[in-house]
């Protein structure tokens, strides 16, 4: 059985199809219908169902898959650590860096990796993209705010209390006050929040729910469209945001924090995903504990 046929059914399955699997690997479709035949050829078993459009696992198919994902991931880390011992260095580093991850924490590290002659290759997105890229082994780890521990196979070190706080432009009548802002108020003011079905959206709503009041339909959600700082400004609305968000210098000029009554509750914490068992290059090593020392002597 072939590694690589192997790793072309977890992208068919992945892709859902011979056509999508082509345009992501730019291998033509029928280069890996004849990879799915000599599985199938080999496992005596089909694997694959043909439908109109595009394929999907049989009930068989779908055991074989599950196990052919652990070898393929194992297999890319014994290229990755084959490559990095005989080069006697690390190929490209490649990683993710979480929505709301200050500047602060992220470019001495990358700098200081470039500077010793090391490629480095940034994801960056929400918690549940980074952790999907680090499971599927696209990447070697990701600093990121998760509001609970990931499930195996990912291993999680948490390196500090990063919670969500209503941030809104200075000016804005709620950050005026210096008193408490009311939970009727917060509901009536304009916000922009992460899109429905991210932890960030979740954890929004159930702030208002726990004061037994509706969620404010937002004026608008993220993706990280990396506008949401000058459309707060132009809509004069708040938005939930990390606390070390706020300590950068070019937020702090432009925006405050805004404090309800009895709090705004978050479990966000900041830390390093990555795979459990999974091969680390020394870059990734190097870039974690360097990351980790920066995180663990912020006050």
């Amino acid at each position: 059985m072939n590694l690589n046929d192997l790793h072309l059914a977890v992208v068919i399955a992945r892709e859902g199809g011979l056509s999508s699997a082509s345009a992501c690997l730019g291998i033509s479709p029928g280069t890996l219908s004849k990879a799915v035949t000599r599985l199938e050829r080999a496992t005596k078993v089909k694997l694959f169902e043909r439908l109109a459009r595009g394929m999907r696992p049989t009930e068989l198919g779908q055991a074989f898959l599950k196990r052919a994902q652990r070898i393929d991931l194992d297999a890319t880390d014994l290229y990755a650590e084959l490559r990095d011992l005989r080069q006697v260095r690390t190929g490209v580093l490649r990683c993710g860096v979480g929505n709301g991850i200050p500047d602060r924490w992220v470019l001495p590290v990358v700098t200081a990796l470039i500077e010793r002659g090391i490629s480095v290759d940034l994801s960056g997105g929400n918690s549940d993209s980074l952790t999907r890229g680090v499971a599927m082994g696209e990447l070697e780890f990701a600093l990121t705010g998760l509001h609970k521990k990931p499930a195996a196979p990912l291993a999680w070190e948490g390196l500090r209390d990063d919670p969500l706080v209503p941030m809104a432009p200075i000016g804005h009548p709620l950050a005026r006050t210096k008193r408490e802002v009311g939970w009727e108020q917060l509901a009536q003011a304009r916000w922009i929040v992460m899109a429905p079905g991210t932890s960030t959206h979740t954890e929004f709503e159930a702030n208002f729910h726990a004061h037994k009041l509706d969620p404010p339909e937002p004026v608008g959600t993220s993706r990280s469209a990396q506008r949401e700082l000058a459309l707060l400004r132009a809509l004069g609305a708040l938005m939930p945001v990390p606390r070390s968000v706020l300590k950068e210098p070019h937020v702090a000029a432009q925006f405050v924090a805004v404090s309800p009554v009895g709090g705004w509750r978050s479990t966000r914490r900041v830390g390093i995903v990555r795979r459990a068992g999974g091969y680390l290059s020394p870059a990734a090593t190097q870039a974690m504990e360097a990351l980790e020392a920066i995180l663990r002597k912020e006050r």
